[in-house]
């Protein structure tokens, strides 16, 4: 018996698949929001061995975040039927209502999950830049510091 070349089912594997990724990556959303929280507890209490720690697993998950986020890219590029109009804002949403074979019970479940992955990314954003005005502000305090302690030498 041959295998065919290509799956009778292939547009709602790749639907369920995009679906996986798209749940994956909210889970890694969730992990750098908690690793980005403890890394400004940390922070705030100068404990750098907890910071090098952190830094390791933030890096870690920073890869696999951005290795998701390439994918869902690019099966979204290869998905979708046409190219979204420039006036249309690029969001996620947007780019998961011009697949091809979208089917409603599918938008239902897509698009929601796609305006949360959106709204949890934001979050994150907002938590890595209280985190580097955190640590410009120490670095600023450290090098004050380091100029008053060698003004005599």
């Amino acid at each position: 018996m041959m295998i065919p070349l290509f799956k009778e089912n292939a547009d709602i594997e790749g639907f369920d698949v995009l679906e996986r990724k798209m749940i994956r990556t909210m889970a890694l959303h969730r992990e750098l929001q908690h690793i980005l929280a403890l890394e400004y507890e940390a922070g705030k209490a100068c404990r750098p061995k907890e910071l090098d720690r952190l830094l390791l697993r933030k890096k870690n998950s920073v890869n696999r975040f951005e290795h998701l986020v390439r994918s869902i890219n690019e099966q979204l590029n290869r998905m979708a039927y046409m190219a979204l109009p420039k006036t249309a804002p690029r969001t996620l949403a947007n780019r998961v209502k011009v697949l091809l074979g979208l089917t409603p019970e599918l938008e239902a479940t897509l698009v929601p999950l796609a305006r949360s992955l959106e709204a949890e990314h934001r979050k994150l954003i907002e938590a890595a830049r209280r985190n580097t005005a955190l640590f410009k502000d120490v670095l600023g305090r450290y090098w004050v510091a380091g100029q008053y302690a060698s003004q005599g030498e």
